[in-house]
């Protein structure tokens, strides 16, 4: 399956699954959900983003990813995770906010693309395409001084990372159905 296609219904099935999700969150949790929502792009859209992402260095898989998909947003879905949408990638990093390169425990370039719900951030590496999940770390300037225990290797690539996150989102939604079968029926 090409890449297009593969990220056409990953984010179609990721939406369904928030959307199941979020409808069973309050009978599980006892408490209403955060907004959950993955969203697809136009064409024209998705044409924008790579164009802004291509001239900013972004790395290519992200480039791939942007043309087919927006953000992501799971509040509750273990720590949280938030991928941004292209133009918000760009703005964080552009403010400084987003490291471009890591040094002291690892020496790559990344583009950042996303962030968990306790202060890290989830980067792609230029050079071998792995995803680092960064926890510890100092930015300054463009540089993250990641300490040695800052950071770990979460997946092999976008598309490794991007199957954990259905995964993950997948076994939420049967847990939530396990405890309230009934849900939904009269």
């Amino acid at each position: 399956m090409n890449d297009t296609v593969y990220l056409r219904e990953w984010g179609e099935d990721m939406a369904r699954l928030a959307n199941a999700f979020s409808a069973g969150f309050q009978a599980a949790q006892g408490y209403p959900p955060g907004e959950h929502e993955v969203r697809l792009v136009s064409a024209e859209e998705g044409a924008a983003a790579v164009a802004l992402l291509v001239h900013a260095g972004a790395a290519e898989v992200l480039r791939e990813y942007y043309a087919q998909l927006g953000s992501v947003v799971l509040p509750d879905l273990g720590r949280g995770i938030w991928i941004d949408d292209a133009s918000s990638l760009l703005s964080q990093t552009e403010a400084g906010n987003y490291p471009k390169k890591l040094a002291g425990a690892v020496h790559d370039t990344v583009t950042v693309f996303g962030t968990d719900g306790g202060g890290g951030m989830y980067a792609v590496s230029h050079t071998s395409g792995a995803i680092y999940h960064l926890t510890l770390g100092a930015l300054t300037g463009n540089s993250y001084d990641l300490d040695a225990g800052g950071y770990r290797c979460t997946a092999t690539g976008l598309r490794d990372f991007l199957e954990q996150l259905r995964t993950d989102l997948t076994r939420a939604v049967l847990a939530q159905q396990a405890a309230h079968p009934r849900r939904g029926r009269q």
